[in-house]
């Protein structure tokens, strides 16, 4: 075989052989799109190679002609797939592009010109020589160099978006222009082919391309990859290698810490310790610029070949609203608890005051006193349970915990409830409609408060001259339900929910009260649920709902 022939299928050839063998890698990129346009790529750059292979091998004028045909239509699919590729990795899905249609038309019409050359000779004309060695010479017409240059344009193209999205992220783009500039040496060979004894007439971008392909797909598995992801938002972005050297980052990230210019290979901690410290932390970074406090979030993901890791993206994200917010509600927190602990103490002593000075009297009062003295006594030992009780409340709302429960007997908690209330409003009416459920559920002495609230906020909201108040009850196999039910004014349908401060306002709903916000609370951390009703003819029905506690059989 001549050398020059055997040096010319040996390019090709190798072209071929590195596009295969790096399909298998290619198929490893998790982006979809991204991974089909470069896969197409591999493969068309593969048949352009191999089709000029058969070009020069074949012994016949019709298989060269068939051959050079073949590659020279699957240069036209490289151009396509090569800008599929560009689209997806830039994050412009290919397949909902504008005039995609009119442009798969226009592909498939010039495919079409390329596969008949033969009958019209608009492309291409041939002519049968020995030197350098006996082939098929194929001289280019208009047509042919018209569309090689609409090719370059589109190809500039996808090379345009590419450097668009590495300007976008700030990212180094020397990988890029070396690549370009390598895979553009053979187009010199293929312009001055008729010039050079051992150059035939021939397109010599294969071996670029396959080259650009290779090297795309090598620098993608890793700086790729990383302005990809990068440029799909404005957040700061480093890219590090497997050493936590600095091998890229995007404008935000420049910005954010300025120590990063010309920091490439740098280790991340000698350019900024905190960060680097934060890689392995799960706390909140801080960082201050122009006296401006702002907080950051720093998360990382690793780039894998196999299971071994070879790289990762740290991307920052600004949590400062979100953190401000938690900082004032753990300040909030702190003051509240602060000031319901001055409270209970100073709440608790004087009452424990007062109950003694209370027990003094007991001697010194005659029978018409003893009455009062007697409910003295009892609201006072009541307001010092209650700041304990409270003590436990505020406690099982914070994060240390949550409230231990306990089985709680329904009928005597209500029966203390209601000659509680009795006492305090002797000019409101109590029933009881038929008996008590006599059930246990699992809450807290906080379970009392609920009861009270509903009782006294059945009489404090009442408009009636004589308040009347029915308390009822009714169990199935899993729930009790208490029904209050009041002769006041009723509540309108759109308050019902805002009463209790349910939802998102809390305390802020229009209507809510701290009692009933406290009733709403309790009920659902006993596993429970409170709502209201319309009572007949007039008033409202506050409904308690609680799960009944059932112990366990178990025997030792």
């Amino acid at each position: 075989m001549d050398p020059l022939l055997l040096g010319h299928v040996i390019i090709f050839a190798l072209s071929a052989i590195a596009c295969v063998a790096t399909i298998p890698q290619a198929r490893k990129i998790q982006h979809p799109e991204t991974r089909e346009g470069l896969i197409v790529f591999l493969g068309s750059v593969a048949l352009w190679s191999g089709g000029y292979i058969g070009y020069l091998l074949a012994p016949t004028r019709a298989g060269k002609l068939a051959f050079y045909i073949f590659g020279f239509t699957f240069a036209f699919v490289a151009v396509g797939a090569w800008l599929y590729f560009c689209a997806a990795y830039t994050g412009r899905p290919p397949r909902h592009a504008p005039f995609r249609n009119l442009i798969l038309g226009t592909f498939l019409f010039f495919t079409a010109l390329k596969v008949t050359n033969p009958l019209h000779n608009l492309y291409f004309t041939t002519e049968w020589v020995t030197e350098p060695f006996p082939h098929l010479v194929i001289h280019h017409e208009l047509l042919y160099w018209i569309v090689l240059g609409l090719s370059y344009a589109a190809i500039a193209v996808g090379f345009f978006v590419l450097m668009e999205r590495f300007h976008h992220t700030g990212s180094d783009s020397r990988p890029l222009v070396v690549l370009v500039g390598l895979s553009g040496l053979p187009a010199v060979a293929t312009i001055i082919g008729g010039q050079v004894d051992w150059l035939l007439l021939l397109m010599y971008e294969p071996p670029g391309v396959a080259l650009f392909a290779v090297g795309t797909l090598f620098f993608y598995r890793q700086r790729f990859e990383a302005i990809r992801l990068t440029g799909e938002s404005d957040k700061p972005a480093i890219f590090l290698d497997q050493e936590t050297r600095i091998q890229d980052y995007n404008q935000a990230a420049r910005k954010l810490f300025p120590a990063l210019e010309d920091s490439f290979g740098e280790p991340l901690e000698a350019v900024n310790t905190a960060l680097a410290e934060h890689l392995t932390k799960q706390d909140i970074l801080a960082i201050t610029q122009d006296g401006d406090t702002r907080y950051y979030d720093v998360s990382s993901t690793p780039f894998l070949a196999g299971e071994v890791t070879t790289g990762q993206l740290v991307t920052v994200t600004d949590v400062t609203e979100r953190e401000s917010y938690r900082q004032r509600l753990e300040e909030k927190t702190e003051q509240l608890e602060a000031l319901n602990r001055v409270v209970r103490h100073d709440i608790r002593n004087d009452m424990t005051v007062i109950l003694g000075w209370a027990e003094i009297l007991k001697d010194h009062i005659d029978e018409d006193g003893e009455d009062a003295l007697d409910r003295v006594l009892q609201k006072s030992q009541h307001v010092i349970q209650f700041t304990e009780v409270a003590r436990e409340f505020v406690e099982s709302l914070s994060e240390e915990g949550t409230a231990e429960l306990e089985e709680i007997h329904l009928q005597p908690l209500l029966d203390a409830e209601l000659a509680a209330v009795r006492d305090s409003f002797p000019n409101a009416q109590f029933h009881v409609s038929g008996e008590l459920c006599d059930v246990s559920v699992q809450a807290n002495e906080m379970l009392s408060s609920v009861f009270r609230n509903i009782l006294e906020n059945a009489v404090r909201h009442n408009d009636k001259e004589t308040p009347e108040i029915t308390v009822s009850c009714e169990e199935n196999s899993e729930t009790v339900r208490y029904r209050i039910a009041d002769n006041g004014p009723g509540i309108p349908d759109q308050q019902k929910e805002q009463i209790f401060g349910k939802g998102e306002k809390g305390l802020d709903s229009p209507g809510s009260g701290i009692g009933l916000y406290l009733v709403h609370l309790l009920t659902d951390q006993f596993g429970g649920d409170v709502w209201v009703e319309d009572n007949d003819p007039t008033g409202s029905v506050f409904v308690v709902e609680l799960p009944i506690h059932k112990p366990s059989n178990k025997t030792s």
